[in-house]
Parts: C-alpha cells; sequence; structure tokens
C-alpha cells in the first residue's frame, strides 16, 4: 500500500523524468527499497541510490542486493550506502526524491532533522515520510523506549502539529493495515518471536515470563479474533509527503521562513 501511494506521487509530480536520484534515510536492509528501486528500473528510469543507516548489518544487505541490480542494469543504476546517522550525513549533491519510511522515530528532534532533509532535497524534489499513527499497537514502543531510552517516540500527530507551526505545505492520507499477530501466541513460532520484538521495538528474548504474559495479554485485549482464527490488531500509518519549492517562487511569496 505505501508502495502503491509513493508510485501515485511520482506518477502526479514526476512521471516525465528520465532520471532520479533517490536518497532513503533509514533504509535497514532494504524491505522497501528494493521493490520500489526494482519497478522503477522496469519502468526504464535511470537510477543514483543513497542509502544512509546507522545500523552497519542492514547496510550490508542493502549493498549486497543493490549490488545485483548494478551488476544486472549497470547503465540504469548506480548506488552509494552510507552507515552512518543523518546528523553526520555529508553529500555535494541534492536529490529528486527523499525517502523516510518509518525513520522519524529514531530522529532525537524533529525540527533539526526536517531542515537537514529539506537541505538535502532539490528544488521541486519530493519527500516521502510514513509514520504511524498511535494506535494501541504504537503505545507499546513508545513506553518501551522511555523506559529504555529515556527518550519519547513521535508520531504521526507530532509531525502534523510540526508541520502546522511552521505552516508547511503537505499532503497526507491514512494507510489502514491490521497486522496479523496470531503466531505472537504460539509458544515455539520464531516468525511470532520476530513480530513481538517489531511490535514492541525491543528484543523479547530478554523478558520475564511475567513481563511477557502482560505483553501477550495487553495484545490480546486490543485485538479481534476472526472467523478461522486469525488474529488481528488495528494499526494505520500517516502518508505524508511534500514538494520543494523553487526559490524564486519563494521569493515572489516574500516569505521569510526557513523552508
Amino acid at each position: 500500500m505505501i508502495l502503491k501511494a509513493t508510485f501515485q506521487v511520482i506518477e502526479k509530480h514526476k512521471s516525465s523524468q528520465e532520471s532520479y536520484t533517490i536518497l532513503s534515510i533509514g533504509c535497514g536492509s532494504g524491505l522497501f527499497e528494493k521493490p520500489f528501486l526494482t519497478k522503477l528500473i522496469e519502468l526504464k528510469k535511470s537510477i543514483h541510490f543513497v542509502g544512509v543507516d546507522p545500523k552497519e548489518v542492514g547496510c550490508v544487505k542493502t549493498g549486497e542486493w543493490c549490488q545485483e541490480l548494478s551488476t544486472i542494469q549497470p547503465e540504469k543504476f548506480r548506488f552509494k550506502i552510507h552507515p552512518v546517522k543523518l546528523k553526520k550525513f555529508e553529500s555535494f549533491q541534492s536529490f529528486d526524491i527523499i525517502l523516510l519510511i518509518h525513520s522519524f522515530y529514531y530522529f532525537s528532534e524533529i525540527e533539526s532533522s526536517f531542515q537537514k532533509i529539506y537541505e538535502l532535497l532539490r528544488e521541486e524534489g519530493i519527500a516521502i515520510i510514513v509514520i504511524a499513527v498511535k494506535t494501541e499497537l504504537r503505545e507499546l514502543p513508545y513506553y518501551v523506549n522511555q523506559r529504555l531510552y529515556q527518550r519519547s517516540m513521535p508520531f504521526s500527530d507530532d509531525l502534523y502539529q510540526f508541520f502546522s507551526e511552521h505552516n508547511i505545505s503537505v499532503h497526507q492520507e491514512i494507510i489502514e493495515s491490521p497486522l496479523n499477530i496470531t503466531k505472537c501466541f504460539q509458544k515455539d513460532s520464531q516468525l511470532g518471536k520476530h513480530l513481538l520484538d517489531f511490535i514492541v521495538g525491543a528484543n523479547t528474548t530478554y523478558f520475564s515470563p511475567s513481563q511477557l504474559q502482560v505483553l501477550l495479554d495487553y495484545l490480546s485485549s486490543n485485538s479481534q479474533k476472526l472467523d478461522g482464527g486469525k488474529i488481528m490488531i488495528p494499526n494505520s500509518v500517516s502518508f505524508y509527503y511534500f514538494q520543494k519549492q523553487k526559490e524564486e517562487e519563494i521569493k515572489k511569496k516574500g516569505t521569510n521562513e526557513k523552508w
């Protein structure tokens, strides 16, 4: 659904463009980026892709599939992966498209992060931000972050408030995507374990039996059991995008805003 929404934005604003410079901030192992870039190449687009993520394991995996794409389409695809945080990332080039797919949770401060993203964006370039709406499911990583790292975790409402306070014109779409958590209740399921880790944003191996039971009870009380045995919990994300204005358009408006 996020891929579909992203391509709708590109079709609307960038369809005539034959080549793209693309930056993914928080690319991880490329679960979104790989199918996204593959589809663009299938559409005969030329791509210069840059991935940024502080976790080296994810960067290595992204580098591997990028190398495969580059080998298959050397004239259409170039790439560079940087295992660093956004604040330490430096680039002499600007970008047509900047992707922030579930990345904003890890930024220590919204305004300074957005300022850097804006500076990296080319005139008429597009930034795409996907961030969770704070539902019962997302309450869990919020409180785990507070407990383990002593920091709050931003959600869609926080970003919307920031955009409103700074008069930043953005487009927003809510994408509903209920999560199947059936495997979480199967004791020996490896997939269930990975799902629990993903949901809370921490390694549940280190949870005590009582902590784990509290977690499962919470999920059970906020989920719905469907015919056939599937257990689903509500989940939704905000899909934001904005386009950087040309310098002359900003001057015409006579604004002193930073963006």
